[in-house]
């Protein structure tokens, strides 16, 4: 592991500690998101942007949404957002690991019955970033998580190597399902590890403002 990319682990796990510490009230200037059907809620920083479903129409890849083979599971609903100063869906489709501002998404995904008795906590979080074969990987935290109505899933805060660009990147994300197993509900948000450190303060205030409608 490179020595940079082990000092901004130390200070993204000292800033997530205090962060999470302190619950992460969040900002005081914030727009509360929804996803058309009413699947999922956020609350992002009034000065970021966030893009509908019928805006990602154009994006073959929406942001945080991995198809593993064999394990397919598709999207029912999703908006994406960013914090770029100029927002447009171009910035989407950039490597994470190449984003200079946060980029993230909030997406609800059909669990086939197939795929079902399949699921884990590695399934979960390799649908969203799949981490766990990069060269260089460091899960800074780790927790199980309960939305609320027995739908239970996993948070991640991990910072990785990008094969594709070979930079580093943090991602902090929550995946969890439905108690049937049927729905996949998921929110992530990274972008460079530099950008990561400076932004953790906004990025863990809107992962924690994430709500699930857990009887939708």
């Amino acid at each position: 592991m490179r020595k940079g990319m082990q000092r901004r682990i130390v200070a993204v796990v000292a800033a997530l500690g205090m962060l999470l510490a302190a619950c992460s009230a969040g900002t005081s200037s914030t727009q509360s998101i929804s996803d058309a059907d009413q699947l999922t809620r956020i609350d992002l920083p009034s000065d970021w942007e966030h893009y509908s479903n019928e805006a990602l129409a154009g994006i073959p890849d929406t942001p945080f949404v991995v198809q593993l083979t064999g394990a397919e599971m598709p999207i029912v609903s999703r908006f994406a957002f960013d914090a770029a100063p100029i927002p447009t869906t171009q910035n989407l489709l950039l490597p994470i690991s190449q984003a200079d501002f946060p980029v993230g998404s909030s997406v609800v995904r059909r669990i086939s019955p197939d795929v079902r008795d399949f699921v884990s906590r590695y399934l979960l979080t390799e649908a969203v970033v799949p981490y766990h074969g990069a060269s260089a990987s460091e899960e800074v935290m780790k927790q199980d998580i309960d939305l609320g109505d027995d739908h239970q899933g996993v948070q991640v805060v991990v910072v990785y190597r990008d094969a594709e660009t070979d930079l580093d990147a943090g991602v902090f994300m929550i995946s969890a399902t439905n108690p049937e197993v049927t729905t996949l509900y998921q929110v992530a948000i990274g972008c460079s590890l530099e950008c990561f450190e400076t932004y953790a303060p906004e990025i863990t205030a809107v992962v924690d403002s994430w709500l699930v409608n857990t009887r939708g």
